[in-house]
């Protein structure tokens, strides 16, 4: 709007400016078309002599000291002046009289100060109406906004600002030079100096505030992206509110610089670049708006109510408002701000562009300046978001301090949800979102905001190791998959950062401590000067927004309640965990406390979904951290309680679908006991023969996939390293683990190894649970987390070729001839003679106590099983079935009953086949070196072995020696001889063991160690050399001085314990009287007892009544 009259000429008339002398020439050059109107000609002046230029600044002066003199201003706004008070006789707080008294100003006064009176008070309107603007009718409030924007080029022409600062002009910029705004540049950058006013502050705001109204307000700012506004297509048309605010300029302006989609050519626009003048002016914008938050109209409307209540105490700090409001926006509160105070944060925080250069939020500046010193040093001038980037990526850094994090949170909530937030992600995968994910055109030419799922369309087509993008499958191009990886990491960091968690999971996320929790630090906020002012605000927040928990937090929470989620919560729950699984960094935990250990063991890892498995395998190595330790655990857990989480879900949904529909549902836990219970389950035998003639099960060959068996057998594996991961044994053994392994802490296999030591004195449920583990061990020796920890040395040095042989056939073996193997191997490097001497002692205790229990029952020695099942089934079905309706280890009757067999020599129907036989007498050999791995010879001759062998006795300390050791055995075997046994258990059990060692040499040690020649082992066949050559007159010569020895020893023995062998048939029974030393009083028995008889028959008659004979003819 032109400056309507000049002011009042030396006659009292007014004369128009366009007519004075120094305008006359311009109006003539430039303005002649418009000569018809005052205002139409001044308002074409294009001012470019500096004499016009003069005079028309200072005839400004008067004509903005009195609304009046402005053309139309009295039509457009008389009726707002009179509804908010804003005429002559109410100006401001004061009344002319009292400014009067306050300026001390009377009639008597000079008439320049009366006149400056009148000019500041006809001057106060305008101001009165700018800081009601929000209130005025539309027509008023474009007024105003012109005559703001007539005075930006001078500060003189603001009068209620200049009468407010003149000093501070004075004292903080005495060398600018007023004129194209620059006074106002100065005044701005000293708004926060102490030294400044308080009224001139105050003036500066407001001024600032009718700036985000009309960006025309802004003299430098208007000028310097004039030319860019204009080539962008983006400037104010029709000069409304709508076109000319701030944000809309700065939204348009910074699409130039990001891609953006043209309709014309149907495809993304590289990003252009803007002048450097106005890159300038917009830089100092968004720092005036991120210092203030009064310069944000949507913030103040929609988050009024929520600062008076939570954030009243933020009002005066520089940045402070922007991340209360923040913090509120991303906390678990129900009372969480309002959708339109959310958008109204996320409008500045989009405006501001402060991931660009985050070091203009003063908030981040002051917490994150030693980071920012030491990680990110020489980033400044990177521009793209380096800075921003630099402190994402350095979240857990030592250096990162918990108050910089919490202020980096609150800004990553948002980018985090915006794509076109991230300068370098939007760049990099513009074409990709429209491409692979149909990202909205609109969202690119009119820079709206962006989806906040597309994050997780683009992640869904990221690049994996070995993949490459074809028509049926695209993925991401390789640029794009670098920022979305970077991105998605960033987001994992805070579940409040996952809008697919965040939004669905906000009820039951207020049953979680907070995230990030920290008690709120004293920020070193720069005061605005108005301190006089405040309220008496609390010192936090205002009002308390939570209770402070303990426990897990955030998405940790989440997992452990997983089974108490709502449905939808539940769902993305699962599908965040679930890629965990596959890439462990997408984990905080992991990213927390794991960074050191992923280096130190997993640094050749390339592929990231291999690195939990690095990280699982390390876990219990001595040098991890015990924090990245229970974040490993706490991974594995959550996989336990969805299979939709857990790798078996890839490897085995098929098998799962087919075998264990109904425990799917319960989770991976169950699903993996279902199929774990394929590999045990017997296949009724093919009945042959007679009807009553019924054969023992035996383990059918695993029906699983291969793929699905190998994940099977890596999940039992990783089960029996901690009880914590098998939640039906640790239910079942709840009260036992209590009460006998309570100092024990879970891992490494330390637990259960526990509840082992203690099966005797388990509950029942906890003893059949546990034996289960151990038949699983036993038939896939790869299952057991303590053999292969004990025993990796040992395998490595003797059993390697068999453990390659499992890894490529995988289920293809059989288990008689596969899945043992390690076990068969282990045990037979530890008794051979030339490996027993180097092996690993702790390995080798393992093994002994793995051989008691298979002792203790032979559903724990597949082997045995194999070979025997015919044996079993016709010799010892009694024994067997007992077994098997046991749901724990018996105390070896089927392999007793087997070697009873052993020893038979004479019918060839009551032999072990000759598979079997091998397999008994290997077993009876590693009795005979621990007398423990017999149960009934322990269990029958305990108190014997207490009473004449204590001194034989190992102690657990010494069953690391070498040697086997036969101390005990060979002390029962004294104790018989001597007649010192007192159980007739005992005696027989120790018969057995004599007999056993009688039909096979290489079963008693000591005798094949000082006799082993080379006849072929078996059937006593050696031992009948033995016995040819001891009656020979040269056997000591030929047998050898220790041979002879030890053979007499044996036959004296022998021949001790005949009397307590049972005869077979009556040959037997012959033979063993005739050999007996009471064969006289044996035959003197017999023959008395005949002699009786025969007198008794003599003397008393006959028993029977005498009959006729016809009728015993008849």
């Amino acid at each position: 709007l032109p400056l309507g009259t000049a002011p009042p000429t030396e006659n009292g008339q007014l004369q128009p400016i366009a007519l004075t002398p120094e305008c006359k020439q311009v109006v003539a050059l430039h303005c002649s078309k418009h000569m018809d109107s005052d205002w139409e000609t001044l308002g074409c002046l294009q001012i470019k002599s500096p004499g016009c230029r003069a005079k028309l600044n200072q005839e400004a002066i008067f004509v903005f000291s009195d609304y009046r003199l402005i053309y139309h201003f009295v039509e457009a706004c008389g009726q707002d002046i009179k509804s908010l008070g804003c005429g002559r006789i109410e100006i401001g707080p004061e009344s002319p009289k009292e400014e009067r008294d306050h300026l001390k100003i009377g009639p008597e006064s000079p008439k320049e100060e009366r006149d400056h009176l009148s000019v500041k008070s006809q001057g106060k309107t305008i101001h009165c109406l700018r800081t009601h603007i929000e209130k005025l009718r539309e027509t008023c409030a474009k007024q105003v906004l012109r005559v703001a924007e007539l005075q930006s080029d001078d500060y003189h022409l603001d009068l209620p600002l200049y009468y407010a600062c003149r000093e501070d002009r004075e004292r903080l910029c005495p060398s600018v030079e007023s004129g194209g705004g620059l006074v106002y540049v100065c005044l701005d950058n000293n708004k926060y100096n102490p030294l400044m006013s308080k009224e001139c502050r105050s003036m500066i705001t407001e001024r600032q505030q009718l700036r985000a109204l009309d960006y025309f307000v802004d003299f430098r700012l208007a000028k310097a992206c004039a030319a860019d506004l204009k080539k962008a297509g983006c400037g104010a048309t029709d000069r409304s509110r709508s076109d000319a605010t701030v944000s809309r300029m700065m939204l348009c302006l910074e699409a130039v610089e990001k891609p953006h989609f043209s309709v014309e050519a149907n495809q993304v626009i590289k990003p252009g670049q803007l002048d450097a003048a106005c890159k300038d002016e917009m830089l100092k914008l968004r720092q005036e708006m991120l210092d203030d938050y009064r310069l944000s109209p949507n913030l103040i409307s929609h988050c009024q109510t929520t600062i008076e209540r939570h954030c009243a105490s933020k009002k005066h700090g520089r940045g402070t408002m922007l991340h209360c409001l923040a913090h509120l926006i991303r906390s678990y509160t129900s009372e969480r701000p309002p959708i339109e105070c959310e958008k109204a944060v996320y409008e500045l925080v989009k405006l501001t562009n402060v991931e660009e250069n985050v070091i203009l939020d003063p908030v981040i500046d002051r917490a994150c300046h030693n980071i920012l010193r030491e990680k990110c040093a020489g980033l400044e001038n990177a521009g793209h978001s380096a800075l921003f980037e630099c402190l994402s990526e350095n979240q857990y850094h030592p250096s990162m301090t918990s108050s910089c994090r919490r202020h980096l949170l609150e800004l990553l909530y948002f980018v985090t949800r915006d794509l076109t937030l991230d300068d370098h992600l939007h760049r990099a995968c513009a074409e990709d979102s429209l491409k692979l994910c149909g990202f909205p055109k609109a969202t690119l030419s009119e820079y709206n905001s962006a989806d906040a799922q597309l994050l997780t369309c683009l992640y869904n087509h990221r690049r994996t190791v070995g993949t490459a993008s074809s028509p049926s499958t695209p993925v991401l191009s390789e640029a794009c998959n670098v920022q979305v990886m970077r991105i998605v990491h960033i987001r994992a960091s805070a579940v409040s950062l996952d809008p697919r968690v965040f939004q669905v999971c906000l009820s039951d996320l207020s049953q979680c401590p907070e995230e990030d929790d920290f008690e709120e630090e004293d920020e070193d906020v720069e005061d605005s000067g108005d301190s006089d002012t405040r309220e008496s605000t609390p010192s936090k927040h205002g009002e308390p927004l939570k209770t402070h928990r303990k426990g897990s937090t955030g998405l940790a929470c989440l997992q452990e309640r997983l089974d108490k989620l709502h449905p939808e919560c539940r769902s993305a729950v699962v599908q965040v965990s679930a890629e965990a699984q596959q890439d462990a960094s997408l984990d905080k935990l992991i990213m927390k406390a794991c960074a050191a250990a992923a280096s130190r063991f997993c640094s050749i890892v390339t592929d990231s979904e291999e690195l939990l498995g690095c990280l699982v395998h390390y876990k219990n190595d001595p040098a991890m951290d015990p924090e990245c330790r229970e974040a490993v655990e706490h991974l594995q857990i959550v996989a336990q309680k969805n299979m939709q989480i857990s790798r078996l879900h890839h490897h085995c949904l098929s098998d799962a679908q087919k075998y264990c529909n109904r425990e799917m549902s319960r989770g991976t836990a169950a699903v993996i006991v279902c199929l774990s219970e394929l590999l045990t389950v017997r296949e009724p035998p093919e009945s042959k023969g007679a009807p009553q003639e019924v054969a023992l099960p035996s383990p059918q060959t695993s029906v699983l996939s291969p793929a699905c068996y190998k994940e099977l057998v890596s999940q039992l594996y990783d089960r029996s390293e901690s009880i914590n991961l098998d939640p039906e044994l640790a239910q079942a053994c709840i009260t036992d683990q209590k009460q006998f392994c309570s100092n024990v802490a879970p891992g490494a296999g330390r637990v259960i190894e526990c509840l082992r030591e203690h099966r005797a004195q388990l509950s029942l449920e906890c003893h059949s649970k546990l034996f289960k583990r151990d038949e699983l061990e036993a038939l896939e020796n790869r299952a057991g987390y303590t053999l292969l920890n004990a025993c990796q040395q040992m395998i490595n040095v003797h059993c390697a070729p068999v453990l390659v042989r499992l890894q490529e056939l995988g289920d293809e073996l059989t288990e008689q001839t596969g899945h043992n193997a390690l076990v068969e191997c282990l045990t037979g490097a530890m008794t051979r003679e030339n490996t027993r001497h180097g092996f690993d002692p702790i390995c080798r205790r393992h093994l002994w106590d793995m051989l008691d229990l298979r002792s203790r029952d032979y559903r724990l020695d597949p082997v045995l099983q194999s070979v025997c099942r015919s044996d079993i089934s016709k010799f010892c079905l009694a024994e067997a079935r007992a077994t098997l309706k046991s749901p724990y280890e018996q105390n070896g009757p089927v392999l007793h009953c087997l070697k009873r067999h052993f020893v038979e020599q004479k019918q060839t129907d009551q032999m072990l086949n000759a598979k079997c036989y091998a397999r008994v007498r290997l077993l009876i050999t590693w009795e005979n070196a621990a007398h423990h791995l017999d149960p009934v010879l322990a269990g029958t001759c305990k108190t014997d072995i207490l009473k004449n062998c204590p001194h034989k006795l190992r102690t657990r300390d010494k069953e690391d020696e070498e040697d086997m050791d036969d101390n005990v055995r060979e002390c029962l075997l004294e104790s018989l001889k001597k007649d010192k046994l007192q159980s007739a258990e005992c005696r027989r059990e120790v018969v057995l063991m004599i007999r056993e060692a009688q039909s096979d040499l290489h079963i008693d040690p000591l005798l094949h160690e000082a006799c082993a020649v080379e006849i072929e082992p078996g059937r006593g066949r050696q031992m009948a050399c033995l016995l040819r050559v001891m009656n020979r007159p040269d056997a000591v010569d030929t047998l050898g001085p220790l041979c002879f020895k030890q053979l007499s020893k044996r036959m004296e023995l022998w021949n001790y314990v005949a009397k307590y062998q049972q005869p077979d048939s009556l040959s037997d029974f012959i033979a063993q009287v005739n050999s007996s030393r009471s064969r006289n009083y044996i035959l003197m028995g017999l023959f008395l007892f005949f002699s009786c008889i025969f007198f008794i028959g003599l003397c008393c008659g006959r028993v029977t009544k005498r009959v006729p004979i016809d009728v015993k003819t008849k």
